[in-house]
């Protein structure tokens, strides 16, 4: 890890020195969380159930700087083959056919760019998607974090009902809907065997199969 990627992450998180002090610590965070939540909820008071475009750009644009603060540079060298392999380390600079590669650059390009490369440079594709599907992810999971803290903050003092089971066809349709939502998601991001066509092809199969 080199020098600045780690006084970037020490400076987010110290490892605690005790149980109590992880306590401490985790209690403060839950603080930082809920206050969050609060500044997002004053802005957006529907921001629990849907982001407007204009505000998650914004979001997207603050995940997008941190976790190239965590992730660095990284670099490739074209091998044989015409594959890129990943260095440990900065290479010398006489060090010929090296790539630096970062989660700006890799998103850097346009979706329909990046979808062209796989045909026009598979081997620069290669590298870059793993970086723009890491940081789809990190994004991702980020506003729902910040969704899910907004979500309990509106339901704070409200007294818990338990819904009742659902029935198993009521739990498959929801399952086929979730996926039908990731597949449309992964298949914007280029991800291979991702085909909302296919997808929903299949579904209506194993529901006409289903229902025989």
């Amino acid at each position: 890890m080199s020098k600045q990627k780690q006084t970037q992450t020490d400076s987010v998180f110290v490892d605690p020195t005790s149980w109590e002090d992880a306590g401490y610590k985790q209690a403060r965070i839950g603080e930082a969380s809920r206050g969050m939540a609060q500044w997002a909820l004053s802005r957006c008071p529907g921001f629990a159930d849907e982001v407007p475009k204009e505000i998650k750009a914004g979001l997207y644009a603050g995940f997008q700087l941190r976790k190239h603060e965590l992730e660095g540079d990284k670099y490739y060298k074209l091998g044989e083959g015409g594959t890129y392999i990943p260095l440990k380390d900065k290479p010398d600079d006489s060090v010929k056919g090296v790539v630096c590669m970062t989660i700006n650059s890799a998103m850097s390009y346009s979706q329909q760019e990046f979808g062209k490369m796989r045909e026009t440079d598979p081997a620069k594709h290669a590298i870059v998607k793993p970086l723009r599907n890491a940081f789809s992810d990190y994004a991702g999971n980020s506003l729902r974090a910040l969704q899910g803290a907004v979500r309990k903050l509106q339901n704070e003092g409200k007294p818990r009902t338990r819904s009742a089971n659902k029935t198993f066809l009521e739990a498959m349709k929801d399952a086929f809907d979730t996926y039908e939502g990731r597949v449309k998601t992964a298949n914007d991001r280029s991800e291979t065997g991702a085909d909302p066509v296919k997808y929903k092809l299949a579904v209506a199969a194993f529901w006409k199969a289903y229902n025989a």
